[in-house]
């Protein structure tokens, strides 16, 4: 793999903030799917092997990672980092060379991935692969990717939020930090990861969902990912993931 794969693979093996991409996988199934709610279980076997992968990276050099088999109303992981076997089966199955999947962002259909390779990296597996889209993928804007035929058909909707949205968010944003006791200090040195607007449950409503963070002097860090609604003139938050913690040691 490139060395900027392994980059990201190392950083990965620290407690970061998960994916928006990974984050967003199971409300993405339930608005597309109309499934309802759903559950993760590593060791049962799904009777339907529909997959969902997150692609993320930057031109060519964007990355594949698998996230939940869809079994009916089920959400299963493929497989567990502790387990090599299945893996090396999964990888050689569906991150094989030359193989292809519908490319998913803003809840609709986007264009196509392809497998170039896959390997081993920290404690999972993860392909190379080409994409082909119009969408503007790289930096923190993910996507996703299925072998469905049948998930994220709906016409793709994602906009940056207006000045006022975007007012609105921050002003939830600060509650919740507030709320899971950040120093006042820190609470105007939040900063926007990324921020868009997006359709999730194809109701014609944007959500906004973002991530955000805020870090102290010593380095203890603050991550917040968040998709919220609204509300007359203010947010409500429909989904909250807030992490506090101190980074390992670098080197």
């Amino acid at each position: 793999m490139s060395s900027m794969i392994e980059e990201r693979l190392r950083v990965r093996s620290k407690p970061r903030t998960v994916s928006s991409a990974l984050l967003l996988v199971p409300f993405t199934l339930i608005s597309s799917l109309a499934i309802g709610n759903s559950a993760l279980n590593a060791a049962a076997q799904p009777r339907k092997n529909t997959m969902v992968f997150a692609v993320a990276g930057e031109p060519d050099d964007y990355h594949m990672d698998a996230v939940v088999f869809v079994d009916g109303k089920q959400l299963r992981t493929p497989y567990t980092d502790e387990d090599k076997d299945k893996q090396k089966k999964f990888g050689e199955e569906y991150f094989a060379e030359g193989r292809t999947y519908r490319l998913i962002f803003g809840g609709g259909e986007a264009g196509s991935v392809k497998v170039k390779k896959w390997g081993e990296g920290c404690n999972s597996i993860h392909a190379e692969v080409s994409v082909s889209t119009s969408a503007r993928l790289g930096g923190h804007v993910d996507a996703l990717a299925t072998n469905s035929d049948a998930l994220g058909k709906r016409a793709s909707a994602r906009r940056a939020p207006t000045d006022a949205e975007r007012a609105a968010v921050m002003v939830l944003v600060k509650s919740i930090y507030s709320q899971n006791h950040t120093p006042l200090s820190l609470i105007s040195s939040i900063k926007v990861t990324n921020l868009t607007a997006t359709d999730l449950d194809g109701d014609a409503k944007f959500e906004f969902i973002g991530s955000f963070t805020s870090a102290a002097k010593n380095k203890f860090e603050r991550d917040l990912f968040l998709i919220a609604k609204s509300q007359s003139t203010a947010m409500r938050a429909d989904f909250v993931k807030f992490q506090a913690y101190q980074p390992p040691p670098e080197g």
